[in-house]
């Protein structure tokens, strides 16, 4: 039913699935068992649109008439994932089951106790981070020639006949930063559903996963520490202040793409930071107080637990062994903790999020941070008790 393009990316930005169909009710088919992928979240109407002089919007009704009707322009249809603590915790097992399958694997897989993400629910369209396009479209002619004698790549010969014959294609677009687990779920559940769909994706452009520039996001680079709460939020960030175990920060890159870390009294909302595509943004911060009255009212409303961490979380940083020049000791213990970091990602390493919710009925001070930064976190963590 399906002829497949084993294709791979050339230039490293994204990474595409191209798909043949020959009629158009499987076209119409395929598009329904697309938006009914499990992990898609539901709190945003897909963004479908087509470019005809100028760029137009539809709705699904629209879109399935002009499907059946087999006359149609080019159309993209964008849809966001659900965050993968938003899944139910049978398909987060199955999420995080496809990373076996990864080769290689990327040096957190298996490192990490309790794996997380950041704490940011995505409610905008993007190229990248979560959102997916599926582009329905007539390919061209010469777009998918490559050089025979590029190792591992082939001549699309599939595409090129299909594009001779007019027949449209399906791209299934996953941007620079996307997870490669997610990818591979969202094939795996077409492939199961169409089972002449033949699947292969792109290569990473750097040889790598999590630090080239497709499939850039990991799944396991947080690792999420929580602390019972004792006493009340105030009086857990007075401490964590205290003993400089806690530093709100915003990151943000500039308009020329350059990485910047910036100190703060106040605290950066992780859920007030811009997107990637508004990099002139202003990200202002919240008081002390205002943050503290923002945790106890988050903490008080019964939300889920995902929820309210995403409501309180706030990007910290953590100190470094070498502020600690005055305590020689202490330095030395902390930098026995520290892992081997490249001078290129260094400030990142120390980056994180702090938070609060509810485990049961129990509050709870939740931090993540970079997943081989956990002894270091937790060693001053016992320095602030031992005080």
């Amino acid at each position: 039913m399906f002829v497949y393009w084993d294709g791979f990316e050339i230039d490293g930005s994204d990474t595409d699935f191209n798909i043949v169909l020959p009629e158009n009710v499987q076209l119409l088919e395929f598009v329904d068992c697309f938006l009914s992928i499990p992990i898609f979240s539901g709190s945003m109407e897909p963004q479908i649109t087509y470019f005809k002089d100028k760029q137009h919007t539809l709705r699904i009704d629209a879109l399935r008439d002009l499907l059946l009707a087999g006359n149609f322009p080019d159309i993209c249809i964008d849809i966001n994932c659900l965050h993968i603590e938003q899944l139910s915790d049978e398909l987060r097992a199955k999420i995080y089951a496809i990373s076996e399958r990864r080769e290689p694997h990327e040096d957190a897989f298996g490192k990490v106790e309790h794996p997380c993400t950041g704490p940011v629910i995505q409610n905008y369209y993007t190229r990248g981070e979560m959102t997916v396009g599926l582009y329905i479209r007539m390919p061209d002619k010469t777009e998918s020639r490559m050089e025979e004698d590029i190792e591992g790549y082939v001549n699309n010969m599939e595409l090129i006949r299909s594009a001779q014959q007019g027949l449209y294609c399906f791209r299934i677009n996953v941007g620079p930063s996307f997870y490669y687990e997610y990818a591979m779920y969202i094939v795996d559940y077409l492939r199961d559903r169409f089972p002449g769909l033949g699947t292969w994706g792109g290569l990473d452009c750097e040889g790598g996963w999590t630090d080239g520039c497709t499939y850039a996001n990991s799944i396991y680079w947080y690792e999420k520490i929580q602390i019972p709460l004792t006493c009340s939020a105030k009086d857990m960030l007075k401490r964590l202040a205290e003993h400089q175990i806690v530093r709100s920060h915003k990151t943000y890159y500039n308009a020329k793409w350059k990485w910047h870390c910036e100190y703060s009294d106040g605290y950066y909302l992780a859920t007030h930071a811009p997107a990637l595509a508004d990099v002139e943004k202003e990200f202002h911060p919240v008081s002390f107080d205002e943050y503290a009255d923002l945790v106890d009212s988050a903490l008080e409303m019964g939300s889920d637990t995902f929820t309210t961490v995403c409501v309180t979380a706030a990007q910290i940083i953590l100190p470094k062994a070498e502020e600690y020049a005055a305590r020689p000791k202490i330095v030395r213990l902390l930098q026995k903790t520290l892992p081997k970091i490249e001078q290129t990602h260094h400030d990142g390493y120390f980056t994180g999020y702090l938070a609060f919710t509810r485990v049961g009925d129990k509050p709870v001070c939740e931090f993540r941070v970079h997943y081989s930064m956990k002894k270091y976190f937790l060693t001053l963590l016992k320095l602030m008790d031992h005080a």
